[in-house]
C-alpha cells in the first residue's frame, strides 16, 4: 500500500473543474434508465484510478432507490461516459451496494 501524499489528503471535495456538466448529465441519466424519483439521491464522482493497468480516470455512481442503496463505476471519466454505458435497466439487482468490495 502506498503511503499518502498531501495532494490526496487535502484534495477537493467538490468535483474537478470543467467536470460539473457532466457529472449532472450522468445524473440524469441514471434518474431516467432505473426510474429513479427526484426525492432519491444521486451522487457521481469522477475519481482518478489507483490500479495499475486501469484507465487514469473513472466515474462512481451511488443512489438510492425505495431505501436500497446501489453502486456502479465505469471505467471512464465523466465526459466520456454516454447512456450506452449504463447497464440495462433489469440488471438493478446487480448493482445493490452489499458493502463488499467491489470487483475492482
Amino acid at each position: 500500500m502506498r503511503a499518502l501524499s498531501g495532494e490526496d489528503m487535502f484534495r477537493r471535495l467538490g468535483p474537478e473543474k470543467g467536470t460539473l456538466d457532466d457529472i449532472t448529465r450522468i445524473e440524469d441519466l441514471v434518474r431516467d434508465r432505473f426510474r429513479i424519483g427526484a426525492t432519491e439521491i444521486i451522487l457521481v464522482s469522477q475519481d482518478r484510478g489507483t490500479k495499475p493497468g486501469f484507465p487514469p480516470y473513472e466515474t462512481n455512481v451511488v443512489f438510492w432507490k425505495e431505501g436500497t442503496r446501489y453502486r456502479l463505476k465505469i471505467f471512464a471519466p465523466a465526459a466520456q461516459v454516454t447512456e450506452r454505458d449504463l447497464p440495462v435497466d433489469w440488471l438493478l439487482p446487480v448493482l445493490e451496494d452489499t458493502g463488499e468490495a467491489g470487483c475492482c
